[in-house]
């Protein structure tokens, strides 16, 4: 049985995501998540000001150089140029004044938990995101839910989230925001679906950011998920800050 008491069968995967004892004023389940939700933070905030630099040198007229269209000649010496598909921008590099607001605490970086939805972009919301990254000058909005399940249950979770959000979607659309719902899931033992690598794709991020930025949510949520188990005997759990593994000089596998 559970050894927290809850008069539960006490499996992994149990203790991991199904134990819901109300542990005050924070459940260690909450403490995983929020830890996720941190690493996240950090690579769309590392992405956006990129981002922004990049635009700010193009107003100086720094301009990247463009990539020259691939050519070829046959057989018969006649040359062929290969059309290149239009250039799709990524979401952040649309705007240059993207705000950020994730319900994480991180005081030094300026964000707090639960806060309430922006209200420049709805006066009134019943549901707030993890984390919302909106642009008035494009009124642009997006937002990622993120869930930390039983890797087994990711489908069913992600479409709960989904079906939670769309009233949202649907009364921003009606204020004339351009809306981009984003869900991700990473599982408690570190596997990460394919939504992560959507989410990059769409914001902007980089191979290498984005494979950094895997790197740290597997490692987050292995390490979170480790302490949850070695304290699966320990009824009380205090309240700790999100655990932050871009501090820690370990060398990548």
């Amino acid at each position: 049985m559970c050894p927290l008491g809850c008069k539960a069968v006490g499996s992994l995967r149990h203790i991991l995501c199904g134990c819901r004892l109300d542990e005050q004023p924070q459940s260690r389940i909450t403490w995983r998540h929020d830890s996720v939700l941190l690493a996240i933070f950090r690579g769309v905030l590392a992405v956006s000001n990129r981002c922004k630099k990049s635009q700010a040198k193009g107003r100086l007229g720094c301009k990247p150089a463009k990539s020259k269209p691939t050519s070829f000649k046959s057989s018969s010496k006649n040359t062929f140029t290969v059309a290149r598909a239009p250039e799709v921008k990524p979401l952040l590099e649309t705007a240059s004044d993207w705000k950020l607001q994730f319900d994480v605490s991180a005081p030094n970086l300026a964000q707090n938990k639960n806060q309430m939805f922006p209200a420049e972009i709805l006066e009134t919301s019943a549901h707030r995101p993890d984390g919302v990254i909106w642009s008035s000058s494009t009124k642009t909005v997006i937002w990622i839910e993120l869930t930390c399940p039983w890797e087994e249950n990711m489908s069913l979770r992600h479409f709960e989230k989904q079906s939670k959000y769309n009233q949202l979607a649907i009364d921003c659309k009606a204020q004339g925001w351009t809306v981009y719902p984003l869900c991700v899931e990473v599982g408690c033992r570190g596997y990460v679906a394919p939504t992560f690598h959507y989410m990059c794709h769409t914001l902007g991020f980089t191979k290498s950011e984005e494979r950094e930025l895997k790197y740290n949510v597997e490692r987050t949520a292995q390490y979170c998920s480790h302490a949850i188990f070695v304290h699966r005997y320990q009824r009380s759990w205090e309240e700790r800050p999100p655990l932050d593994v871009s501090k820690w000089m370990c060398p990548k596998l």
